[in-house]
């Protein structure tokens, strides 16, 4: 992979605040579920699992940079 240290780090940053952001959200989605204020549990519950699973995604993808990166500079030393 040809990732830089700069940019994972960037893609890992926005992993974990779509982690945050989107995991908080499931908790607010499940206390409007019962409580039955929500207007669209369906649409909403789909907003959550996709975003959760670009940040997982993200996370994968800024971990394996920053492993591949690190590997880069310990074979030219």
């Amino acid at each position: 992979m040809g990732l830089g240290k700069r940019t994972a780090n960037i893609l890992l940053g926005i992993a974990i605040f779509l982690f945050l952001v989107w995991g908080t959200r499931l908790f607010v989605f499940f206390g409007e579920l019962q409580a039955g204020t929500l207007p669209a549990p369906a649409v909403h519950l789909a907003m959550v699992i996709i975003n959760l699973a670009i940040g997982a995604y993200l996370a994968y993808l800024g971990i394996s940079g920053r492993r591949s990166s690190g590997a880069m500079t310990q074979r030219v030393e």
